[in-house]
């Protein structure tokens, strides 16, 4: 699995999506909701213009993904705290976790087995995580919150990049969570 190139981001757009119906009367507007078990990561990156001699680098790496086939690690370069954890225990799909925190709060990302988490609640010995665990932690696991990173691939089979008149190349993608 490749990283992605250390070139930084202009933007990033992040986004958890959930599979998650709604089913709603006609005539009361009353609602029901069925929460499935499918929740995965999905962004948009837009990369700051680039020279020919660094496009080539990102060109590679994009062409080298032969679209969704293959996939990388990526994570917000801005997500890098202080933090040490460890997660005890948990089942697969679990979004409650036992384990200790020191040093983050809720909102911060971590990872565990290549997988990218946020916390959304902590207590004194559970903690609350989304998305669910992929996989069941039976032993003390490592959480790393130091600029952790997920598995991607892209949104699409196709890559574009645009040049411009004073030969700086801009590369925008859509990815998703490789599950």
């Amino acid at each position: 699995m490749a990283a992605f190139p250390d070139i930084g981001f202009t933007s990033m757009t992040m986004r958890l999506r959930s599979a998650t119906s709604v089913s709603q009367s006609p005539f009361t507007f009353d609602q029901q909701t069925y929460q499935h078990q499918g929740v995965r990561w999905e962004a948009e990156v837009t990369l700051p213009p680039l020279t020919r001699t660094d496009a080539k680098q990102v060109e590679a790496f994009f062409a080298s993904l032969r679209g969704q086939a293959n996939t990388f690690t990526m994570g917000n370069p801005l997500h890098n705290v202080t933090a040490v954890g460890t997660i005890t225990s948990g089942a697969r799909n679990a979004t409650t976790v036992t384990g200790s925190v020191t040093g983050a709060v809720a909102g911060d990302y971590f990872e565990v087995n290549g997988v990218l988490y946020i916390i959304t609640e902590l207590a004194e010995s559970t903690f609350d995580i989304m998305p669910p665990l992929r996989t069941a932690i039976t032993a003390t696991t490592s959480m790393d919150f130091s600029l952790p990173k997920g598995s991607w691939r892209l949104a699409s089979n196709e890559i574009e990049w645009s040049i411009n008149q004073a030969s700086l190349y801009g590369f925008t993608f859509a990815c998703v969570e490789a599950i």
